[in-house]
């Protein structure tokens, strides 16, 4: 099956986001038989970017399916205008507030209300909030990409996160009072301590990723894991899962009999942070090519760590840095040049 993977430059400096167009099927048939699914939509301005790269390079103004993989402004802003602009099948988001009265009593706080928790997400995640508010205005279908959903033929299957999971996580947002304790294997992250930055030696025949405690936000490990499978080309897409989450989406593959260590793309998490790839998950998550999503100017996305981890197991890497970039199988070239693939890095961040 043909596809096309196009991610669109966005942010600058340290603000880094996502915003990734997606195609497959007859790309050279009529529109009823491609299937188009935008994930993210990085900031307001990369929204307008998906917008005309839809319109333009895929001849269209629907969209099959919306992902909204977690909150973060760098990823959900954008979506609002993708939304607003183009049509719209389905939008796949987590809404917490609705899960306020799950969650309640896992504050030591114990006057708090599900309606005053519900409250408090609503307005601390508006992104997310006004995105749910303008597809229920639109009558757009809203689903939770829970892990187990599978859509497009069973083309797609969302990885993680696991309800459960989820919901231990928002005991942990930003925004959430104190909760009563840690949650045994769900337990989400340990606080990043501030870090001094050493310069070190790096080799092809060692591994300098570490298993340590995974120190992303909660926020980040709601973030949907979504497996294409088309043709046998599999696809990941891991939106800023940090080290739990990806374990987490792997262990429930295994359970099913799939393997990620065959897959043919790779949407590397969070910008490619050292906080989200440990040596553990590149043992299971392996692939031909891998994109990061990083701006520009950005000072540490991608770590060079990162970056040689996933070389010395086989992936060729690519960097947005403020430009476009297209991954495709029997796809439209658009013109554009080839891409120069991520040079190894003798020296790197401890």
């Amino acid at each position: 099956m043909a596809y096309e993977i196009d991610y669109i430059p966005v942010g600058d400096g340290e603000k880094s986001g996502d915003a990734i167009a997606l195609r497959f099927g007859n790309l050279s048939g009529p529109r009823e038989q491609q299937s188009i699914v935008v994930i993210d939509g990085g900031f307001k301005e990369s929204g307008e970017l998906l917008v005309d790269h839809i319109k333009n390079y895929y001849s269209t103004d629907y969209v099959d399916l919306v992902v909204s993989t977690h909150p973060d402004a760098d990823h959900a802003s954008g979506l609002y205008i993708v939304l607003e602009k183009l049509s719209v099948g389905q939008l796949a988001m987590h809404r917490p507030w609705e899960h306020a009265d799950d969650i309640k009593n896992f504050f030591k706080d114990g006057r708090i209300t599900a309606s005053g928790l519900e409250d408090r997400l609503e307005k601390s995640l508006q992104y997310a909030s006004d995105l749910e508010a303008l597809a229920n205005k639109k009558k757009i279908p809203i689903v939770e990409p829970f892990q187990g959903i599978k859509g497009f033929n069973d083309a797609v299957h969302i990885l993680g996160p696991s309800q459960e999971y989820y919901e231990n996580l928002l005991a942990v947002f930003r925004s959430t009072p104190e909760p009563k304790s840690v949650f045994g294997v769900f337990a989400p992250v340990q606080k990043a301590t501030e870090e001094v930055v050493r310069r070190i030696q790096d080799f092809l025949h060692i591994d300098l990723l570490n298993d340590d405690d995974d120190t992303t936000s909660g926020e980040n490990n709601t973030s949907t894991v979504m497996l294409f499978n088309l043709d046998g080309h599999k696809l990941l897409f891991t939106g800023d899962a940090g080290k739990t989450a990806l374990l987490n989406a792997i262990s429930y593959a295994e359970s099913l009999g799939v393997s990620l260590a065959d897959l043919v793309f790779l949407d590397v998490p969070h910008h490619g942070s050292k906080r989200n790839i440990s040596s553990k998950i590149l043992k299971k998550i392996k692939a031909g090519t891998a994109f990061v999503s990083a701006s520009k100017d950005s000072p540490k996305h991608p770590a060079k760590k990162v970056t040689n981890g996933l070389q010395k197991h086989g992936a060729r890497v690519f960097v947005t840095r403020g430009a476009a970039l297209l991954h495709h199988n029997g796809g439209n070239m658009r013109g554009w040049g080839a891409a120069t693939a991520e040079s190894f890095h003798s020296i790197v961040e401890e």
